[in-house]
């Protein structure tokens, strides 16, 4: 009977894996920069879009000449930052939801990575992509725009590049803020 308690007096290991305390500081810094570079988008919008281009300033009542107060060469650079500041913010606050490793990231930025590509290919080929759209978008808030985003949108190669761009930056910047016990036992 001795033996039997001091067998089972003796604490057993604890697999390290499991008992850590989860640090969360990684995935708030992923979430606040996403979200502060998603505020810089809207800013953006704000100076180079016009409203009746651009869904969600058309609720602002904002003057939709005021793009054109502003230097040439800002506008220029204007045109295809907020499809790199897209790409960049949503894989950003994407990822300090579900994705804590190097795998995860780079599947999560490569999926924003894809969703902006279709949507700037959409662009380019709006006249097939219209007839599919469903006539029941028109009565949801977002989606009944769905149509005029791809028959009047411009489609731009720089955009393309843009967002390939805002992917990559996305990645070395989630890298960067990954908190300790993301970092470990990586594969």
């Amino acid at each position: 009977m001795k033996e039997v308690l001091q067998i089972s007096s003796v604490p057993a290991k604890a697999s390290t894996s499991y008992n850590k305390p989860i640090r969360t500081g990684g995935k708030i810094q992923q979430l606040l920069i996403g979200l502060c570079v998603l505020i810089l988008g809207i800013i953006l919008y704000y100076f180079f879009r016009s409203a009746e281009h651009t869904y969600f300033l058309k609720f602002l009542s904002i003057n939709p000449h005021r793009h054109k107060i502003l230097l040439p060469a800002f506008v220029s650079l204007g045109n295809s930052l907020p499809t790199f500041i897209h790409v960049l913010a949503f894989s950003l606050m994407t990822a300090a939801f579900v994705a804590s490793r190097r795998k995860g990231y780079a599947i999560v930025c490569l999926v924003w990575f894809a969703i902006d590509v279709l949507f700037e290919l959409g662009q380019r080929f709006g006249d097939m992509i219209i007839p599919v759209i469903p006539s029941w978008f028109s009565n949801f808030l977002f989606l009944e725009n769905t149509g005029d985003y791809f028959l009047l949108g411009r489609f731009d190669y720089l955009d393309l590049v843009s967002i390939a761009l805002g992917s990559v930056t996305a990645y070395m910047i989630l890298i960067k803020t990954k908190g300790e016990e993301e970092g470990e036992n990586e594969s």
